[in-house]
């Protein structure tokens, strides 16, 4: 089990973590700008391409659609942990978390102990700075990245259906990344499912506050549950 002092540190580390990444992809995005400009290209230097805009269908709809995503992206995981427990079982592989329920365990620890402290940085870290950071690395960067080059060559090529077959490709690419980055076999299956879920959202309208409100209230449950728990509220497994 991940003791208090472990999944505080943890919680640091993402943070950290979080940071360098996005600071990496910003520096690429202006990089890359800078090189198209000096080729004579048409581009600006505005975040808007990465998805830092105001979704197509306004402010209001599309953090409500976000938040119905995330929804969804919760009962899928309802169903799809279980059928991988099944599968895993079946072949032979271990179906128990080793990093992600310790990880929690260590939180709820955390809140027993300092709900002062935990309960405010969990918030700020699991479900508003981590997936602030992961929407714009993962759909912003790597899945509209991956979209609008695949539309480029398809328009290139002429080949009928290349937009949608580009969608799906730079859909699971990203989402088998994103899915793979959690390192665990068990959630691998609803976290890649949330994920396609989360490209859909960002594509249909172009702004990562969309799919970071879908992120944001599916990593919600997480944080409720042991927050209820460490105060002991409610009995609830983590």
């Amino acid at each position: 089990m991940v003791g208090i002092t472990s999944a505080a540190k943890t919680l640091l580390l993402v943070v950290v973590q979080d940071v360098v990444l996005a600071a990496i992809v910003i520096a690429i995005f202006l990089t890359g700008v800078f090189v198209l400009r000096s080729a004579g290209r048409r581009v600006t230097y505005s975040l808007s391409s990465l998805g830092l805009r105001r979704p197509r269908n306004g402010i209001l709809r599309g953090v409500g659609l976000g938040v119905a995503t995330g929804l969804a992206g919760i009962l899928v995981e309802t169903v799809a942990n279980p059928i991988s427990v099944l599968v895993l079982r079946h072949f032979g592989y271990s179906a128990k978390s080793s990093i992600q329920q310790p990880f929690m365990q260590g939180l709820e620890g955390w809140v027993r102990q300092s709900p002062g402290v935990a309960i405010p940085a969990m918030i700020a870290v699991v479900v508003l700075f981590g997936p602030a950071v992961e929407e714009l690395v993962f759909r912003g960067a790597i899945f509209n990245g991956l979209y609008r080059l695949g539309a480029l060559l398809s328009s290139r090529l002429r080949l009928k259906r290349g937009r949608g077959v580009s969608f799906w490709v730079a859909a699971i690419v990203s989402s088998s990344l994103f899915a793979l980055l959690h390192l665990e076999p068990v959630i691998f299956l609803s976290i890649f499912v949330l994920a396609l879920l989360l490209c859909y959202v960002f594509f249909r309208t172009g702004s990562i506050l969309t799919s970071f409100a879908a992120h944001a209230t599916f990593n919600s449950l997480a944080v409720i549950v042991i927050i209820l728990d460490g105060l002991r509220v409610l009995n609830l497994p983590v």
